[in-house]
């Protein structure tokens, strides 16, 4: 039951970042469509690397990896009012220090984005605009990481609906301000819309927070004995995430110094990667998160395995066959996404480029979120920290050997190529930890998803060949949709027959709860 709860847990996480991701696909495209690859947008991606970095180290980071494993025990073992006391002691340390941080980082912002966007000109118009970008939107973090809070607090309490939907604030606010106010703003107005779409997705939870039963008064005891325990856990979680995050900002760096768009290439083609991740991999990862860490507080070492394996091969499942849909659609879709207004053909060439590269490694980064949260789980912080040290200096090594004959295409390639070595010594030392993971299931699901895939990539191959001579007959943006669409229909036809033919375990478990066809009634309640 609890298997089926999770993937009815992940699918309405899917359905929420489903349409988040496609409203994300509309802001690239208002973005792209509005100011194109240009000095000032590879100024506001540099702008808006650290207040991103600290929401991503503090609330989604640190914070929530070691939230949700003490909460899950609190809400087991404690009960329902020594569980609100700690939520409302987290808020209140979490709000002081979002105060203090964002204060010094506008306060700091002229010394420390130098170093970030060096190969942008000293005291250029560009880096006074980086600077001066990283100001106006370092009030989001306050939002962002509060917005975060609350959702850890509600998936703890099986409640994934309002987390799920709430990105899609974010994404609606920066498409109105750049449609409403880039003609007055210009660049500024994409700011705008970062700060107020942070407001809106915390916003958006308060209703589903307090409906929980779920309170805020001031109150902050660091002898709380729940906060303690938090405190301990963050500090290797924040040092993991510190790694993690600064090999975004490396790659940033190393980009810098190379043709201008070469930073926005980077963050066009990850936005293309995060959606089948977001889709299927951060969705079942936030949902089983707090069912491995109910399981560990109780000790229930078998079902955590079970649960756990279950996720690693539902993530090949869907991961594998959509990093090569990915890359044997990618220059059509691309254009067809985005080459519009004031991104061109080159931006597209260059796009489609790193995208190649990422899609290499997606299905390592889809493990990796889910192995992770299963060492979150057991209140084991260091060893995915250890690891990520051992990864960060992998990738910078790479970027520099990497960079020269491939360009930003190395950089993503460096990436790719450093999460799957992640993903191995994750499996390998967890492995070790819980003794077995069930690992000739996951191999021989594995080789099963590999064969569906290699077929699939023949048919899409063999439909691209066939569909080309229309080219000349047909509109170029027509072509493309046919393409797209065609390719996209064709590979999911072909998986899913497949999948089905050869009665793969995962996939008959996902098709058993949209049929709503159970062995047994499930009355967990996720909602």
């Amino acid at each position: 039951m609890k298997k089926d709860a999770i993937i009815k847990a992940a699918g309405i996480v899917s359905l929420g970042t489903l349409l988040s991701r496609l409203s994300g696909l509309v802001r690239l495209q208002v973005i792209a469509y509005v100011f194109g690859y240009s000095e000032a947008t590879d100024a506001f991606w540099i702008g808006f690397t650290i207040p991103n970095l600290f929401r991503s180290l503090l609330a989604e980071g640190a914070l929530s990896a070691a939230f949700i494993p003490v909460l899950s025990e609190w809400l087991s073992k404690k009960g329902e009012k020594e569980t609100k006391s700690l939520i409302n002691n987290i808020f209140t340390f979490l709000i002081l220090i979002l105060l203090v941080t964002t204060t010094a980082g506008i306060i700091l912002a002229p010394y420390y984005i130098p170093y970030l966007a060096f190969g942008f000109r000293e005291n250029s118009p560009q880096m006074n605009l980086a600077i001066r970008m990283t100001q106006f939107m370092f009030p989001f973090l306050i939002f962002i990481s509060l917005a975060a809070l609350v959702m850890a607090a509600l998936n703890c309490k099986k409640h994934f609906t309002a987390p799920a939907f709430a990105p899609l604030m974010f994404n609606v606010s920066i498409i109105l301000s750049s449609l409403l106010l880039a003609s007055k703003y210009g660049i500024y107005s994409l700011a705008l819309g970062v700060v107020v779409g942070g407001g809106a997705q915390l916003l958006f939870q308060i209703p589903s927070f307090f409906k929980k039963g779920f309170t805020y008064h001031f109150f902050l005891s660091f002898k709380d004995p729940g906060l303690r325990k938090i405190i301990k856990l963050m500090g290797p979680a924040l040092l993991g995430g510190i790694t993690l995050q600064v090999n975004v900002v490396i790659n940033r760096i190393f980009a810098s110094t190379l043709s201008a768009g070469s930073i926005s290439s980077l963050q066009y083609a990850m936005r293309l990667i995060q959606f089948p991740l977001g889709l299927f991999a951060i969705a079942l990862s936030t949902a089983i998160f707090p069912t491995l860490s109910t399981l560990a507080a109780e000790q229930k070492t078998q079902e955590l395995r079970d649960n756990l394996s279950l996720g690693i091969r539902m993530v090949l499942l869907v991961l594998l066959p959509a990093s090569i849909g990915l890359i044997m659609i990618r220059e059509p879709l691309i254009s067809l996404l985005f080459q519009h207004g004031a991104f061109l053909e080159k931006d597209t060439l260059m796009t489609s480029q790193v995208l190649f590269y990422y899609s290499l490694g997606l299905f390592s980064m889809g493990e990796v979120m889910v192995i992770t949260r299963a060492f979150y789980s057991l209140q084991d912080m260091v060893t995915p920290v250890m690891v990520s040290v051992i990864i960060l200096g992998l990738n910078v090594l790479l970027n520099v050997l990497l960079i020269s004959p491939l360009k930003q295409g190395g950089l993503a390639l460096a990436t790719s190529i450093s999460m799957i070595v992640n993903m191995f010594i994750l499996l390998f030392l967890l492995r070790r930890r819980l003794k077995r993971i069930e690992g000739k299931k996951i191999l021989f699901s594995f080789l099963k998803i590999v064969l569906i895939t290699i077929i699939m990539a023949v048919g899409i191959y063999l439909l691209l060949k066939s569909i080309s001579i229309f080219k000349e007959k047909l509109s170029y943006i027509i072509f493309q949709i046919i393409q797209v669409c065609f390719g996209i229909a064709t590979g999911i036809g072909i998986f899913s027959f497949l999948s089905y033919i050869l009665k793969l375990e995962e996939f008959e478990n996902i098709l058993r709860i949209f049929t709503k066809k159970k062995l047994k009634k499930d009355k967990t309640n996720i909602f």
